[in-house]
C-alpha cells in the first residue's frame, strides 16, 4: 500500500493527495504535526518537507511534483499532455505556483492563523496520531515560534506576499480571459491541479484538504476579509470550479 506522509493542512500535500484521488491509486495517509513531522518524513526517505510518497513498490517520493509524475506515469496519463510545447507549458506554469504561489500563500495565511491559538492546534493537528497531538500541545509555544522564524512571518513579510499571490492571480486572469475552460488548453492538467491545491488556502474553498480539516467558516475573520478580493477574481473563480468539478473525480 502507498504511505503519504503529511502535515493535512498543507496544500502542498493536498497536491499530492489530489493526485492520488484522481488517479484512483490507494493509499494510507499518515498526518504530522509540524516540526513532529520531520522524524516521520526521514524515516520514509525525505528530508524535513512533506509530502513524502512511499510507493507500494519501497520508492520514496519527497517532492509534490515528483509524486504527481510518479502518479501520472502509473495511472496511464493525463495531467501532463505529451505534445512537447504544451508539455512545456504545465511544466512552467506548475513550476510558478509551486516556487511563487505556494510559498507565499503559506506566509500570507498563516501570519493570521498563528495569531489564534486554538484554530492553530485543530488545523495543525487533524488525523494526527494521539501522543503527536499531546506532544504538539506541550511544545506549542515552541513549534508556532519556530514556524514564524522558519517562514519568516511578520506583518512586512506576510504583505510582501499578499501582493507575489496578487501578481500570480493576475497572471491567471490573463489565462482565463480568452475564455479557455483549464489553464492549459481545453483540458485539466497539473497546471489546474497545481494552481487550484495551492491556491485553495487563499480562497477559501469549500472541499479543500482531508476529512476533519475545519472549513472556512472556522478562519479569522480578518483573514476572511483579506481574501474576499481574490474570491471575486477569474482566478478565484476557477479555483472554485476545479474544486467542485475536479477534485473529488476520477480520471
Amino acid at each position: 500500500m502507498n504511505r503519504l506522509v503529511t502535515i493535512a493542512v498543507s496544500h502542498f500535500c493536498e497536491k499530492a493527495r489530489w493526485a492520488l484521488d484522481r488517479a484512483g491509486l490507494p493509499y494510507v495517509e499518515e498526518a504530522q504535526a509540524p516540526l513532529l513531522h520531520w522524524a516521520a518524513a526521514w524515516r520514509a526517505g525525505g528530508g524535513r518537507t512533506v509530502p513524502v510518497l512511499v510507493t507500494d513498490d519501497g520508492v520514496s517520493l519527497a517532492d509534490s511534483t515528483d509524486i504527481l509524475r510518479w502518479v501520472d506515469a502509473r495511472a496511464g496519463g493525463g495531467l501532463y499532455p505529451a505534445d512537447p510545447a504544451a508539455r512545456r507549458e504545465v511544466d512552467d506554469l506548475e513550476d510558478l505556483f509551486d516556487e511563487t504561489l505556494g510559498p507565499h500563500v503559506r506566509r500570507w495565511v498563516y501570519a493570521f492563523v498563528l495569531d489564534d491559538p486554538a484554530l492553530t492546534r485543530r488545523l495543525l493537528t487533524v488525523n494526527v496520531p494521539g501522543p503527536a497531538r499531546l506532544a504538539y500541545r506541550l511544545t506549542r509555544p515552541a513549534i508556532t515560534a519556530a514556524m514564524r522564524k522558519g517562514m519568516n512571518i511578520t506583518a512586512a513579510s506576510a504583505e510582501r506576499s499578499r501582493v507575489k499571490v496578487e501578481a500570480v492571480f493576475d497572471r491567471v486572469d490573463a489565462l482565463l480571459a480568452d475564455g479557455r475552460p483549464f489553464l492549459a488548453g481545453d483540458r485539466f492538467t497539473a497546471a489546474d491541479l497545481t494552481f487550484a491545491a495551492l491556491a485553495a488556502p487563499a480562497t477559501g474553498v469549500d472541499g479543500y484538504g482531508p476529512p476533519g480539516l475545519p472549513g472556512p467558516e472556522a478562519l479569522p475573520a480578518a483573514l476572511r476579509e483579506a481574501i474576499a478580493p481574490l474570491q471575486g477574481r477569474p482566478a478565484g473563480a476557477h479555483v472554485a470550479r476545479l474544486y467542485r468539478d475536479e477534485r473529488r473525480r476520477r480520471a
